[in-house]
């Protein structure tokens, strides 16, 4: 789902009737079982810390292929425009023409490229984090380093509208999405929180221990205790891209990852490493690290995985993940 970066955003609109349908609400989350939906990467008395839609795509088939495409548009530019060189040596006229013909097109198509999608996803960040804290009652979405680079919302305003999201290219995907609304209920910028999944209780399970966390507190945000566990690691490591792979490729082809689909795995993972590489972490300004600083000794502070499902190795949180895995499908 690349919703967001195209199609765009629509802003200054009101909402439509699929948004009002899809409204979730503050004060009454619904009786679903809290789960983070794998966006999770910090949570402790004060605050917890989601990723955003993109995390999940960046790096992925539509950029691998796009280099790809851009790499083999300049290859063929050059070896063509060499051939015409030598070829109509006798014909200056006809061969600037041909040789101004095939630089624009190689050019033109790789400009498109970096323009629709690689600008995104190249050179930017390595996630845009959404932190959510109970004591100021504050919603933080991360956009950039720089000055006024993160939005702040207060919990409960009635100018942020939350709602389940529909994909722009697969209308069966799904998101936790925040619409930001000026008095007249017109859209002014819109954030995502967490991943996208393919059911809407996906996202009600997340939005209800997001409600749960800011209402209960951390105590009280999972309803049983092996829950209580990170699964997502951002750290940009070789493993770590790897099982996002493996995610994203999902379990029909997971037992094909050493042999056949091999190559295809490779591939994504080493596209979605280079792209990490040239992206810089995010950083909150030191007023809002300030506003969100935790105690040292803060008993409900959980332990961030240096790489993704690093304490399923424990046979209880394994079990219990593959459990709730498995309730999953009697509802897909």
């Amino acid at each position: 789902m690349l919703t967001g970066w195209y199609p765009h955003f629509s802003l200054h609109k009101g909402l439509c009737p699929q948004e009002v349908h899809g409204k979730l609400d503050i004060e009454n989350p619904g009786t679903f079982i809290p789960d983070d939906a794998l966006g999770l990467i910090a949570c402790n008395s004060t605050y917890i810390e989601l990723v955003n839609r993109t995390f999940k795509v960046k790096g992925m088939a539509a950029t691998l292929m796009s280099v790809c495409f851009m790499v083999a548009a300049i290859s063929v530019g050059i070896w063509t425009v060499h051939a015409l060189l030598r070829s109509l040596a006798d014909d200056h006229v006809l061969t600037a023409l041909m040789v101004v013909l095939i630089t624009t097109c190689s050019c033109g198509s790789c400009a498109f490229l970096w323009f629709i999608h690689l600008r995104k996803d190249l050179f930017q960040y390595t996630h845009y984090p959404v932190r959510i804290n109970r004591i100021t009652r504050k919603i933080y979405f991360f956009r950039h380093n720089g000055p006024g680079g993160v939005v702040v919302v207060p919990w409960g305003s009635p100018f942020a509208f939350f709602h389940i999201g529909r994909g722009g290219q697969d209308p069966n995907l799904r998101d936790l999405r925040c619409h930001l609304l000026d008095r007249n209920r017109q859209v002014q910028q819109t954030f995502t929180i967490g991943h996208f999944w393919d059911h809407d209780q996906d996202i009600r399970e997340e939005w209800a221990l997001i409600c749960r966390y800011m209402q209960d507190g951390p105590e009280a945000c999972f309803d049983d205790p092996l829950d209580r566990v990170i699964t997502l690691s951002t750290l940009p490591t070789l493993r770590n891209h790897w099982m996002l792979v493996c995610l994203m490729m999902g379990t029909a082809l997971f037992p094909l990852r050493y042999t056949l689909m091999l190559p295809v795995y490779g591939a994504l993972t080493l596209s979605r490493w280079l792209t990490f590489k040239t992206c810089k972490a995010p950083v909150f300004p030191p007023e809002i690290e300030a506003e969100c600083a935790i105690a040292p000794d803060d008993p409900y502070a959980l332990p961030e995985p240096r790489f993704m499902a690093e304490f399923a190795s424990d046979p209880a949180i394994y079990a219990r993940a593959r459990q709730r895995h498995l309730d999953r499908q009697l509802w897909r």
